[in-house]
């Protein structure tokens, strides 16, 4: 085949997709509940965002950061305002991977330090500086030598936040670990966490590629229990599918960025600014924030049945603990026609679904779950 084999695949080929289901080129339906990796964040062919594309389309389908756009200062604008009060200033981009790399790039270059810290068990992409706070040997160690010195933080173990110090430049972390195996960090871990990288001079970057655009209940993780952090950065859902990324900063971070510190050819590209804006829309018109709450406590109430011993996370990001191989029971929710995704704890299945999901296909998973 002409496509380099990099990525084990579902044993169907897709044909299309309305909402939460997906159709394969057989004809058979199922309930997407991983989203394409936490990705579809309001469903596939989503209107109003199709309709955006449609639109800017025929109007202007691409020019780079040479020239002002309207739409990119308007889409800059209205990200900023869904952030909370602090994070105003936006660096556009075009995927999770990009974003996390120029916001460590920013504080490398900002505080004059060279070791990073994160999370043991986060993931932050795939190239240099991200991989380099990336907790996956298989693909970190044929890089050694070329990987920025990295502190390991044991998850909400505050004993182990004495060990940031002035040798740090930025401390990386998920607000909820989803590939780790959806594990959440705690209010008070995220406060010391925060009041530490203050006291030690170091940047604190939230990476909400996953946790971000209104997932958990809430618009980001960010400003929640009043834990600011320096940085956000975002991608994924951002624009339900088309490839896009931002970096989210503070007062302060901004005033010390000078032309030609980052750059991004398509970054903030105006389809991609026309499907944000679309997004952010839906979200606010249709009280999504308060739905995939909704939908998240749902979740923990239905779905501790069959081999579900406890259920993680909150919002659309839940996470199943089981008590047999994760990989089992998505073998056999695929079968009865429900798309889940694993995580690197092999006993723990992830449910990323859009945050407008109908209330039936949790009713539908319950059920399939129980007989499994």
């Amino acid at each position: 085949m002409a496509l380099v084999e990099t990525y084990a695949v579902l044993p169907f080929t897709l044909a299309n997709g309305r909402g939460a289901r997906v159709r394969d080129t057989h004809g058979r339906e199922y309930w997407d509940l991983y989203g394409g990796h936490a990705v579809t964040l309001l469903g596939h062919s989503h209107a109003a965002v199709c309709a955006a594309l449609r639109a800017q389309a025929e109007r202007l389908t691409f020019y780079s950061n040479v020239a002002p756009l309207e739409i990119r200062e308007r889409a800059a604008q209205r990200l900023a305002a869904f952030a909370p009060r602090g994070l105003g200033h936006v660096f556009f981009c075009n995927s999770g991977a990009e974003a996390n790399e120029n916001a460590l790039k920013l504080a490398l270059q900002q505080t004059g330090r060279r070791r990073l810290a994160a999370m043991a068990g986060g993931w932050h992409g795939r190239t240099l500086l991200a991989l380099s706070v990336t907790t996956d040997e298989k693909i970190t160690r044929p890089l050694d030598g070329l990987l920025c010195s990295a502190l390991r933080l044991r998850p909400n173990v505050l004993e182990d936040l004495a060990q940031i110090d002035a040798s740090i430049a930025a401390v990386i972390v998920e607000p909820i670990l989803s590939i780790a195996g959806v594990i959440e960090l705690t209010p008070e871990y995220r406060g010391a966490l925060r009041r530490r990288c203050a006291e030690a001079g170091a940047l604190l970057i939230f990476d909400e590629i996953q946790t971000g655009m209104g997932r958990l209940g809430r618009p980001l993780a960010a400003g929640e229990h009043d834990v600011l952090p320096d940085f956000v950065t975002l991608a994924k859902g951002i624009a339900n599918g088309v490839p896009m990324g931002a970096v989210l900063m503070s007062d302060a971070v901004a005033a010390k960025v000078k032309q030609g510190d980052l750059g991004s050819t398509f970054g903030g590209g105006p389809l991609a600014c026309a499907a944000m804006l679309a997004v952010l829309d839906t979200i606010e018109r249709e009280d999504l924030c308060e739905r995939a709450a909704r939908l998240g406590r749902a979740m923990h109430e239905r779905l501790r049945v069959g081999p579900v011993c406890e259920v993680l996370g909150r919002g659309c990001l839940i996470g199943l603990r089981l008590c047999r191989p994760a990989k089992d029971v998505q073998k056999a929710l695929l079968e009865r026609g429900f798309i889940t995704g694993t995580s690197a704890d092999p006993s723990v299945l992830r449910l990323m679904p859009p945050i407008n999901t109908p209330d039936e296909a949790i009713e539908a998973v319950a059920g399939a779950l129980a007989e499994c």
